[in-house]
């Protein structure tokens, strides 16, 4: 009798693998998904939302496919091309996918408020898929949410200002995900007139500049943005025709014709793109020096740019997608990237060490003028007083690539929006402090870059079991989050859960919540490390980097 109670139990286990979600009407034809699992959640993997093929790899997507019959959406493992480890790269060109995840038991007859992601990663790696942003908290908070993968590196980001290569075509796949989600989103059971777009890292700055952009106008409401901004030194190209010129010379060419260029790149695998990449010592990811990233665009006629202004200009031209924010960085963000760069060894300071992390956002007219900004970074850094050399990289890092861009943006939004800003510092040590952890920095107090990642998603490729011991901090920010996408107010009400009310703030000195064990409010900023920075940056950026305003506080740099 035992093989009858082998033959249910497999039955049984059959049937609920063959579990399947409602079909579902889009204008490509009809998708279906599969149900979670818990049975909570319906999934539909990897939807293809526009489409990229040898005509157009370095250009615009083009519009999704169409089918006949049901395409079935159960791929969680859509990658763009980027590299894993050594030389072996992973991903297919056919990568402009999308994820939707809906609750399984909601009334029909109500729209949900939608949260669409925009994956991290230096623009160099990382997917929208579940793989790593597992949703399942936060949809189970009555969202809709869209998890979105995009062109990333070469072919996602050369900027050569022609046709066939005119820039941004990692961003220009956003828009192209939005436009979907605007289109199609209502038969999931999301409301396309309450749309959040939210993003860490890459993610916040690719927010921030479809937040400047015309071509997404009108396609999301609301935003928030993980550390990032759109005039973070590692998210902008100042030399993008230089920067292809460096990649060209790895396969034996001199040349800055972009044409030329083009020509060369188009006949290159993506692994062998990916692979020509090359880093110096002690400048990986966003200290690296070549970096393919957003751009400023050149006016092609029957090209739609998404950028031709430098962030700040366009800032104070006041001419921009004005909507409801949160704006957060972690205390200590650099963790990750010294990490990367150093390990945790940083031994002696002197200038070569210095200038490792500043990135070509800025210039120094002399030598003389090279050194006195040293001299008064070591000072502000590594003073007599401090001897724990690798945190004290770890503030520069942070302050540099983190905190000052996200105060400047944000300050000048402040003077041109009527819309409230949330501003939030992360803080918190947990058990899933996973960045911190992979970095070996696990004894270190505060949050690395992307520490607060496993508080708002589920990884679906790994358990992550120690965060039942965090359940408190996770139901924590995702209820502050999915609030925001429901009531654009992250605390709309005081309870157990959030007992300190999280209200706007502004000026040149605002208040922040405080994201630690225990919630609390308090400034945002350092005004010293800020003042170190706006000094230097007013002295010294790049004349095309954009218009910068002072800070306003009464903080000397000496």
């Amino acid at each position: 009798m035992m093989w009858k109670w082998v033959a249910l139990v497999s039955l049984i286990a059959a049937n609920f693998i063959e579990q399947r979600s409602p079909v579902v009407r889009t204008r490509s034809g009809l998708v279906r998904g599969t149900l979670s699992d818990d049975g909570a959640l319906h999934q539909y993997l990897g939807i293809p939302y526009a489409t990229v093929d040898h005509t157009n790899r370095f250009q615009a997507p083009l519009p999704p496919p169409k089918w006949e019959g049901i395409f079935e959406a159960a791929d969680i493992n859509s990658w763009c091309p980027q590299k894993v480890i050594g030389s072996v790269t992973i991903g297919d060109a056919d990568c402009l996918r999308l994820n939707v995840f809906t609750p399984a038991n909601t009334n029909p007859d109500q729209l949900l408020p939608v949260m669409a992601y925009i994956h991290g990663g230096c623009f160099l790696h990382g997917t929208g898929s579940p793989y790593l942003y597992g949703p399942d908290f936060l949809v189970k908070q009555d969202v809709v949410y869209v998890g979105i993968s995009y062109r990333l590196s070469v072919e996602g980001f050369l900027c050569l200002g022609i046709k066939e290569a005119p820039g941004n075509a990692g961003l220009k796949d956003q828009v192209a995900a939005l436009k979907w989600i605007q289109e199609n989103i209502k038969s999931f059971g999301g409301d396309p007139n309450q749309v959040t777009l939210f993003g860490e890292s890459a993610g916040a700055t690719s927010v921030a500049f479809l937040l400047l952009s015309p071509t997404a106008r009108g396609l999301f409401h609301k935003a928030i943005l993980q550390s990032g901004s759109p005039i973070v030194p590692w998210g902008l190209q100042h030399d993008p025709i230089k920067t292809a010129s460096t990649l060209v010379k790895e396969f034996g060419y001199d040349t800055k014709d972009p044409h030329e260029i083009y020509s060369i790149l188009s006949n290159k695998t993506v692994s062998e793109l990916i692979n020509a990449i090359k880093y110096s010592e002690h400048k990986n990811f966003i200290t690296a020096e070549t970096l393919f990233v957003p751009c400023v665009e050149k006016e092609i006629p029957g090209v739609e740019p998404i950028i031709t202004k430098y962030p700040m200009d366009i800032v104070s031209s006041d001419n921009y997608t004005k909507v409801p924010m949160i704006i957060g960085i972690n205390d200590n963000e650099g963790i990750y990237f010294v990490s990367a760069d150093y390990g945790r060894h940083v031994k002696k300071v002197d200038p070569t060490i210095i200038h490792q992390p500043l990135q070509s956002d800025l210039e120094f007219p002399n030598e003389f003028e090279k050194n006195e900004t040293t001299n008064k970074i070591i000072r502000h850094y590594f003073s007599s007083e401090k001897d724990d050399y690798v945190m004290n990289m770890v503030d520069l890092y942070s302050d540099v690539h983190f905190k000052f861009p996200s105060a400047i943006f944000s300050q000048q939004i402040e003077k041109t929006t009527d819309q409230p800003i949330y501003y939030y510092v992360f803080k918190y040590s947990g058990y899933i402090n996973m960045a911190k952890v992979i970095s070996n920095y696990a004894d270190k107090p505060g949050a690395s870059h992307a520490d607060e990642i496993f508080y708002l998603f589920k990884p679906h490729s790994f358990p992550l079991p120690h965060r039942y011991l965090e359940n408190d901090m996770i139901k924590r920010m995702v209820t502050m989050w999915t609030n925001f996408a429901k009531y654009s107010d992250p605390t709309p009400e005081r309870s157990p859960l959030l007992p300190v009310r999280w209200t706007p703030s502004r000026g040149s000195d605002p208040t922040a919540l405080i994201i630690d064990t225990q919630l609390s409010t308090g400034p945002i900023w350092d005004h010293r490390s800020l003042a170190l920075w706006n000094d230097t940056y007013t002295k010294y950026r790049r004349k095309n980097y954009g218009f910068m305003h002072p800070i306003n506080n009464n903080v000397d740099v000496k």
